[in-house]
């Protein structure tokens, strides 16, 4: 809790001007019931006016600067919750981004998401009782420490608080739970249609909800119950107060006051406000800390190290000696024992079925994962003394699975380089294939893509991809099962213009058909983690299975 208050200290002189101000108007106030003693005592009974337009004109003129002070405590407060709101969700967003690859197995999106916004809305709901009320409640309710009521209250708040932190837990859970299955379900829509799984599904998602709303009853069950309970003991202890002092009234010279019992009435209906929204701020501490430490689950995850190391020009020779990497300490390894040479300017080709590690492989070049051994050289550098951002600035990839974010076609295509100029995007779009179908659009670059480019063919969000992935000026790129989705021609050309513009640049294309792969330099081959063979195509034809296999399930054995 310590560490996610600390992003409060930048706030510091406005929550302290705040204090004061809230302080100044709950001294107003503690100030009125006495002057209201004093127009009833020395200005009614004594039928004195003077007194009384003068305690009147005095209560008005603390009246509004109480309003004032409160005002401005009240506007200071909101804008630093505000500022430390944003300060924690930009946190969790940058630990996002920075954490490493393996970190996101650990929480699925929809606990982030609720993380970042739920979790948040909660410790910021306390971070505003604590600048909003840090003086107010204790100025009202010290003089609570007369009424025996008082202890009784907090020990019901204590016994409240440890019965509802299981209850918040689990329902923050369920919440995470519910969305992250709502998250896959509208992902997934036309398959459950499909498939007619809709009531299944209805099913899950309903269980999730009822247990989430089951807790979350139980628990503003029993914070509700708080209310009523400690209102019975406070009020009963007034009534007792009043009691007595009604006694003294009839006692004689030195019996209590109409004016003092006026007083004491004010006084108790603060006293009993200032307890009870301070038992009410207590009540909620377990929720607050229940969020926190969830917020610390994401804050904790491991950063990817990105900017440790070196920090070098690479020419694009790649090297990889006896590599061999598991996704799992106990599972079979993705890549087993892969030793393989690229030279600069080379155009290779990495070709396997499904599952035969080539995208693994993929991942440990761009430092996502580190293989459990053996070692990847970039010019002869071991990438562990390399920095990650080193590695990745100068490698430019089109991932398996296609990334398009909600925004223009010029954002998506400048995501490769910020800076670059239309002419230089047309170009782009022109060699990943595309410039014809962005031209055809009235709003041509600034066409507005949905979320995951929904509103594009497979074909066209593949080939966006590559726009993006060529404007980059890199030594290496790398195209990743990138034209699957490509018909043979517009393939073709594709593959002909990479030539063309990236020649004397390294290129690793990774694919499963062999028309994609017979074009390169070299073509290695892998089968089940392992690299069973590397040539040319012709060579592999004669000598190694599996690429033949690969071959005649695609050709029927024609064209050789």
């Amino acid at each position: 809790m310590k560490r996610i208050f600390s992003h409060l200290r930048p706030f510091l002189p406005q929550v302290l001007l705040s204090s004061l101000l809230m302080a100044a108007a709950s001294l107003g106030q503690l100030l009125l019931p006495a002057l209201m003693s004093q127009v009833v005592d020395d200005g009614i009974y004594q039928k004195d006016f003077s007194v009384i337009l003068r305690c009147c004109v005095l209560m008005l003129a603390i009246s509004l600067v109480s309003m004032g002070a409160s005002a401005g405590g009240g506007k200071l407060s909101a804008d630093t919750v505000s500022g430390f709101t944003a300060s924690l969700r930009a946190g969790i967003f940058r630990k996002v981004m920075g954490m490493g690859h393996a970190s996101f197995g650990h929480l699925d999106t929809g606990a982030l998401v609720t993380r970042s916004t739920q979790d948040v809305e909660t410790v910021s709901w306390a971070a505003s009782t604590l600048s909003s009320s840090i003086i107010s409640i204790p100025a009202m309710f010290l003089g609570g420490v007369i009424l025996c009521a008082v202890p009784l209250v907090f020990v019901i708040v204590i016994f409240i608080g440890r019965k509802v932190f299981p209850l918040w837990e689990q329902s923050d859970a369920y919440i995470d739970r519910q969305n992250e299955l709502m998250r896959q379900r509208l992902r997934g829509i036309r398959v459950i249609r499909a498939f007619r799984r809709e009531p299944v599904e209805h099913e899950k998602i309903a269980d999730a909800t009822h247990v989430m709303a089951d807790n979350i009853i139980r628990s503003n069950v029993a914070m509700q119950s708080l209310n009523p309970i400690a209102s019975f003991f406070l009020n009963g202890a007034a009534l007792v107060i009043l009691y007595l002092a009604a006694v003294r009234m009839q006692s004689g010279a030195s019996a209590a006051t109409g004016g003092d019992v006026l007083a004491l009435v004010q006084y108790i209906t603060f006293i009993t406000t200032g307890v009870l929204t301070a038992s009410f701020a207590i009540v909620m501490i377990p929720h607050t800390l229940v969020a926190c430490r969830r917020i610390l689950q994401v804050l904790d995850l491991p950063d990817d190290g990105a900017e440790q190391g070196e920090q070098v020009r690479l020419e694009g020779g790649i090297r990889l000696e006896d590599l061999t990497f598991s996704f799992e300490t106990d599972s079979e390894p993705a890549v087993r024992d892969i030793s393989l040479d690229i030279s600069p300017g080379q155009r290779v080709a990495i070709i396997g079925s499904t599952g035969s590690g080539k995208s693994a492989l993929i991942h440990l070049l761009l430092g996502f994962q580190q293989a459990q051994k053996g070692r990847i050289l970039f010019d002869g550098r071991d990438s562990r003394a390399l920095a990650a951002s080193c590695i990745r600035r100068q490698i430019s990839c089109v991932l398996q699975k296609t990334a398009i974010y909600t925004g223009t076609i010029r954002e998506n295509v400048a995501m490769g380089r910020p800076d670059a100029t239309d002419e230089e995007i047309w170009r782009a779009l022109d060699i990943a294939q595309l410039r014809r179908y962005v031209e055809s659009l009235p709003q041509g670059l600034d066409h507005r893509l949905e979320l995951s480019g929904s509103n594009l063919s497979g074909g066209q969000r593949q080939r966006l991809a590559i726009a993006r992935a060529v404007i980059k000026d890199a030594p290496i790129y790398i195209f990743d099962d990138s034209f699957s989705a490509l018909d043979f021609l517009t393939e073709s050309r594709l593959r002909a213009r990479l030539r063309q513009e990236l020649g004397d640049r390294t290129q690793i294309v990774v694919t499963q058909r062999v028309t994609t792969a017979r074009g390169a330099d070299h073509i290695f081959v892998m089968d089940q983690g392992r690299l069973v063979d590397h040539g040319k195509h012709e060579d592999l034809l004669t000598r190694c299975q599996v690429y033949r296999e690969i071959y005649l399930s695609q050709t029927g054995g024609e064209g050789q």
